[in-house]
Parts: C-alpha cells; sequence; structure tokens
C-alpha cells in the first residue's frame, strides 16, 4: 500500500468514518471490460484496499463534505451529468473521465481519466462546476491534496486562475 493511501485510510479511521471493505479483484476486471478501460495502480490499489466511504449516514463524507465513492457508483462523466441534470463539459473530451468523489453532496465532483493502459496520464478534474478544471496529475496526487486541504480542490469559479484539464 503506497504511502497516501495508507495516510488517506488512517486519516478516515481518524475521524470515525466507516470505511467500505476493498473490492475483490473480479469487480474491478468487470468494471475494466465493461467500460474498455484500465484502472492505473494507484486506484487500482485504493479500490481493492477500500471501496471508499460507506454509504450510511454520518459516514458517507468527511466533517469538510468530501464523499469518496464505492465502485458501483463510479460512472462516467457522461452518465454522471445526466443524472445531475446538468450538461456534461462541451469544451473537454470527457468520454473517458469516470467521476469517483464529490464534494458537499455534489456542488461539484472530481473524475478520473481512464484509459486503455494502466499507465499513461490518468488526471483529475473538476466537474460540475462553471468549466471543467484540472486538479491532479494522478490519484495519489488528488489524495495527497485532498490530505493537506490543498486550494487545487476547490472551484474557483471559473477565474482566469484555473487551469484547463488537456
Amino acid at each position: 500500500m503506497s504511502n497516501p493511501l495508507r495516510e488517506l485510510i488512517s486519516y478516515w479511521k481518524s475521524q470515525n468514518l466507516l470505511l467500505a471493505p476493498g473490492n475483490r479483484i473480479e469487480a474491478l476486471q468487470d468494471f475494466e471490460l465493461r467500460h474498455s478501460v484500465k484502472f492505473p495502480n494507484d486506484f487500482r490499489e485504493y479500490l481493492l484496499q477500500t471501496n471508499g466511504m460507506l454509504e450510511v449516514g454520518g459516514h458517507d463524507c468527511d466533517p469538510m463534505g468530501f464523499s469518496f465513492w464505492p465502485l458501483h457508483r463510479i460512472r462516467s462523466v457522461t452518465e454522471e451529468c445526466a443524472a445531475q441534470k446538468i450538461e456534461a463539459p462541451s469544451n473537454l473530451n470527457v468520454e473517458n473521465y469516470f467521476v469517483f468523489a464529490d464534494y458537499l453532496q455534489w456542488s461539484w465532483a472530481y473524475a478520473i481519466h481512464l484509459g486503455t493502459s494502466p499507465a499513461g496520464t490518468n488526471r483529475v478534474i473538476h466537474v460540475g462546476t462553471f468549466r471543467p478544471k484540472f486538479v491532479a496529475d494522478s490519484f495519489t496526487h488528488f489524495v495527497t491534496l485532498y490530505l493537506h486541504d490543498a486550494p487545487e480542490l476547490y472551484s474557483s469559479f471559473g477565474t482566469d486562475s484555473d487551469r484547463q484539464p488537456a
């Protein structure tokens, strides 16, 4: 288990959050097959160690309002935007971005790029903000930002300081 992942689980436990048990490898393989993607190693390890926050009142988000989703809830940006009745970003190819977490009961969400190989670009972006914004280079980078409550996690509501996703 990577240090950021270990720190993430420890952080949640220190907040008395109940964590969902990790997924079986077959569940991850089924998701990859259905969506024609491969999980990057760090995201795969996360899903094997814990299946996000337990979907039980008071444990489905941390005290700051971040909710990390279980595998069955992770879906493409297009599907998630349709479910939320918001427009999918049109200035970004969101086809291979998958929403895995949200903030303040879906004030906005976070999506990771999943390609056809576990290597490559696995950027994390905001979804549901004024415009999509690049947040992190990888899931591990995202976790590190989360653990430090970094400003990159929050929406700047479309200011010029937003870095556009690639």
